[in-house]
């Protein structure tokens, strides 16, 4: 591994990592604020993309035993990252047709959203299994910060130019902003894989051995019980985390009367405190450990949305946003120690299958907490009258979420997991070989 492996992967990492914001800091909330859309529909669309994370062990498994055109990673990161930028594009045409003609409008959106989730599920598990083939684990770390850190100023900057933008407001601008994302993230995909794996045939020695038999892969992964841990744990913390994701923006717009170009900030804000956190994450994982770390982010987290509950059932707009600030705080120190943890978690006969149901967990947490998320403001708004209150329970129910995160990864230990995995592992290929 060197700095320039670890530059190329943080352009893919980059490019298929911004074609989330237009959709999750824009469209979400002229969705639900402007055009008046469900939340529930809004937040199945926006996780259409995770509920395909299952995706990930499949492609993931595959490319460890199947190269294409000599590669292993590349065809799967350049095919996925340009679908997740087109999927993203058409989307904001998609929400627009849903208005004139909801039946092929949401044809067209679910078609668009889910064109989005394979490229992004396709390109993910791709490049963080090259990432854990090629690095050992102290450039892992390295490469996970850089990665991360480059990947939140550039959401930062994204969040910004959409909101100037779209100020004033049109149908027109959204278009326009869309693609202006569109073209940036194709850019950044393909000047990252250029030459960014080596060639399969150059390899030293087998490097891909994982079971033929998709049954008896997901099987190494239902047999290991701190797999079954770490996945459940990673589904908890990702549902805690992100069931904002889709609703903070309208939040600020109903419960604050923000305008499309100030809530479009607000991941701007929140990205703010992600980075800081992140261009520090180094020596506090050092000194803390990454569990210790990944807790108290999950800490702060928690306390972020009972100031945002509190901050916007006052209608005060400043402490709003500085309490959205401090989610990006510990939310940044989540991802980052989780993101390092999770790479330990893997063991190198199986890159790709484990990488990849790390990765299902991590989407279809994100999917169950939008979904719920949607479902809940929607089903207390029907109760109660009042959006505001639908918003806070589904912040207080992250909060709850989060605690038990806390509680529950004191059960998950890497030596026995690693372990686990080998004896596993060792045993499904034997069993093959006899076969």
């Amino acid at each position: 591994m060197n700095w320039r492996k670890v530059i190329q992967l943080t352009l893919i990492h980059v490019g298929v990592s911004i074609t989330v914001v237009p959709v999750t800091s824009t469209l979400n909330r002229v969705m639900i604020a402007d055009l008046g859309m469900p939340a529930f529909l809004v937040s199945f669309l926006v996780a259409l993309p995770y509920l395909l994370s299952p995706l990930q062990v499949s492609i993931g498994n595959w490319a460890d035993r199947h190269p294409l055109f000599n590669r292993h990673r590349l065809p799967w990161i350049l095919a996925g990252g340009l679908m997740a930028a087109l999927g993203s594009y058409f989307t904001a045409h998609a929400a627009y047709w849903m208005v004139s003609d909801f039946g092929l409008g949401l044809l067209a959106a679910v078609m668009a959203f889910a064109l989005w989730g394979v490229g992004v599920n396709a390109a993910s598990v791709s490049y963080l299994s090259l990432l854990t083939e090629l690095a050992d684990e102290q450039w892992r770390s390295r490469a996970i910060s850089v990665m991360w850190t480059v990947m939140i100023l550039s959401t930062i900057a994204v969040s910004l130019g959409l909101a100037q933008m779209l100020q004033p407001y049109s149908e027109q601008a959204l278009y326009t902003a869309f693609g202006a994302v569109w073209l940036v993230s194709s850019m950044l995909v393909l000047l990252g894989g250029l030459g960014v794996e080596p060639p399969a045939d150059s390899r030293e020695g087998p490097v891909h051995n994982t079971a033929d038999n998709p049954v008896v892969a997901f099987r190494l992964l239902a047999q290991n019980p701190v797999a079954r841990r770490f996945f459940a744990y990673l589904l908890l913390v990702l549902v805690s985390i992100h069931a904002q994701d889709v609703l903070l923006e309208p939040f600020g717009a109903e419960a604050l009367g923000m305008s499309v170009a100030m809530t479009s900030r607000l991941t701007s804000i929140w990205g703010a405190g992600v980075f800081i956190t992140l261009t520090g994450s180094l020596p506090l994982l050092k000194r803390l450990g990454k569990k210790r770390s990944a807790n108290l982010g999950a800490a702060v987290a928690a306390l972020a949305f009972a100031l945002i509950s509190v901050t916007g059932i006052l209608g005060l707009p400043g402490p709003f946003m500085a309490s959205v600030f401090l989610l990006g705080l510990g939310g940044g120190l989540m991802t980052v120690s989780n993101l390092s943890f999770m790479l330990d978690m893997t063991v190198p006969q199986a890159a790709g299958l484990y990488i990849g149901a790390w990765g299902v967990a991590n989407f279809a947490g994100q999917a169950v907490g939008n979904m719920v998320s949607g479902l809940l403001r929607d089903g207390i708004l029907a109760l109660t009258g009042n959006p505001v209150v639908g918003y806070v329970a589904v912040f207080g129910m992250e909060i709850l979420g989060l605690l038990l995160a806390i509680w529950l990864f004191r059960y998950i230990d890497v030596g026995e997991f690693r372990r686990n995995a080998e004896l596993r592992l060792h045993e499904a290929l034997s069993l093959a070989g006899g076969g």
